[in-house]
């Protein structure tokens, strides 16, 4: 038996006038998925225990089977994993975004958050700012690390995880009320900003009608998390198929392989062809008994 399941992240959303009080969902033209659900066993179940903050963190740890009361300890420390960072169980990791803020006048506390993602800014112009913050934000103790597209991290050694706001919760918001209450995460957002808004890059992105990435933004916190062996647990060889550096590191966390598809970018305009395949060769030429696919798309679309 084969095992495949393909998680649409964020793809749940609420009736909208314009769509004759339907969701994009109901609205979509989905003819194969149509086609499946009327030869399928269909139901529902809520992913998230009840108490904890709904996220795609959460709910894809148990989708898989950790519990996520038990195994979670933060965002951030499962993409550390996915990036290969060697956090000590004292270490906490802050998810960093490269945000997009209003840039009016005032000071920093009175801008906007414009975009939490800054128009999906590829990585190889997010490592040249990552890069630009290494230099500029040299605190003792804290060490940045180049993620995915707009998705980063900060390290603090021997840390203490805070309760941060994620940027795509405060759209359009003024960010005030939103920033952390830590003196030095939030000197250090403040300086970002002096940094990278009138960084050549930036200056350039505007240029091209694209928004410039004027801000980092921490969240996530949380310290080195501790899988169990997903193998071990199901007696399945699985893989991970995803673009996202979060389930690349519940992968690393549980032992199980990553396949990276060329053009997967965890947006909209992603390489959806190719990972259908990478999970049909894997399971029907590679030994793999689970394939789980992840798509993003949805989820960014929502923010």
């Amino acid at each position: 038996m084969k095992y495949i399941i393909i998680l649409s992240d964020g793809m749940a959303g609420r009736p909208l006038e314009e769509l004759n009080k339907r969701t994009t969902l109901e609205a979509a033209h989905t003819p194969v998925m149509d086609k499946l659900a009327r030869v399928s066993e269909l139901g529902m179940a809520s992913m998230v225990p009840e108490g904890m903050a709904p996220g795609s963190d959460t709910a894809n740890l148990s989708v898989m089977g950790y519990d996520p009361k038990i195994f979670y300890t933060g965002r951030s420390p499962l993409e550390a994993l996915s990036i290969g960072v060697d956090m000590a169980d004292t270490d906490v990791s802050f998810r960093c975004n490269l945000v997009t803020l209003s840039e009016q006048e005032g000071d920093y506390e009175d801008q906007v958050m414009l975009d939490h993602s800054s128009d999906e800014i590829e990585t190889k112009d997010a490592a040249i700012l990552v890069a630009a913050l290494k230099e500029g934000l040299k605190a003792e103790g804290y060490e940045f690390y180049v993620g995915t597209s707009y998705r980063h991290l900060l390290i603090q050694k021997d840390g203490t995880a805070a309760e941060l706001t994620p940027p795509h919760d405060i759209l359009t918001k003024g960010i005030g009320d939103y920033l952390p209450k830590d003196r030095i995460l939030r000197d250090m957002m403040e300086k970002s900003y002096e940094i990278l808004k009138n960084h050549p890059l930036n200056e350039e992105r505007r240029r091209k009608g694209q928004r410039p990435a004027n801000s980092a933004w921490f969240w996530g916190a949380g310290r080195k998390p501790s899988l169990t062996s997903f193998e071990e647990r199901t007696k399945k060889k699985g893989v991970m198929i995803s673009a996202v550096d979060l389930l690349k590191g519940i992968a690393v966390g549980a032992g199980m392989d990553r396949i990276f598809v060329e053009g997967a970018n965890g947006g909209l305009h992603t390489n959806y062809e190719g990972k259908a395949r990478a999970a049909l060769d894997a399971l029907t030429k590679a030994g793999y008994d689970f394939a789980y696919i992840h798509v993003e798309a949805p989820d960014e679309m929502g923010h």
